[in-house]
């Protein structure tokens, strides 16, 4: 690697762990002002209800994270991703290869043949880890259950269910669209 490889590789990495800790301190700040105003409000089955589906919504996104993280660690170790973005495009706009001079209609014909054959569940768990992530579900697991307990209990209550379920994602999905817009302009900067 070059110096300047290992550099580029380095910010990266600082840019990396700055968004982790920006998603960390929001959620953690999100999740004290809904415990606050539960408190405040004296709503106990607001309260666990919300609780649970944070919770449990908060593992799933994480494990998804991190399952996908793995996949292009290790995608990168093995070098199956390309770094031409000529490449890329050449792939999307000609994925069997049928204008290059370079094939032959034999090697053509073996391509289509070996894609009309039907991938097998387990040849499609093997390339695809980060869909059959043991993390992700554990999480699923989790989110059912304590869906379950809190309808065996008979305190379930919809609204504030879906308020804990669906604000995890959504605070990872701000956090990660206003960290690249100012790494877009970090870049601009320089």
């Amino acid at each position: 690697m070059t110096q300047n490889t290992i550099i580029k590789h380095s910010k990266k990495m600082m840019m990396m762990k700055r968004t982790r800790i920006k998603i960390i301190n929001t959620l953690l700040i999100v999740d004290i002002g809904i415990v606050l105003f539960c408190y405040l409000a004296g709503e106990r089955d607001w309260f666990l209800n919300s609780q649970v589906a944070y919770l449990s919504s908060l593992m799933v996104v994480l494990a998804s994270i991190y399952s996908y993280a793995q996949m292009v660690k290790a995608g990168v170790e093995n070098e199956i991703i390309t770094t031409s973005n000529e490449e890329l495009l050449e792939k999307i706009e000609d994925p069997h290869a049928l204008y290059d001079d370079d094939t032959s209609h034999s090697e053509q014909v073996q391509n289509d043949e070996d894609e009309e054959k039907p991938i097998s569940t387990i040849e499609a768990m093997k390339k695809n880890k980060a869909y059959v992530s043991f993390y992700r579900i554990g999480a699923y697991a989790i989110l059912v259950l304590g869906l379950f307990y809190l309808q065996s209990i008979k305190i379930f209550h919809m609204p504030s269910y879906m308020f804990g379920l669906f604000l995890p994602p959504v605070l990872i999905a701000i956090v990660f669209y206003w960290g690249s817009k100012t790494s877009k302009d970090d870049n601009e900067t320089y």
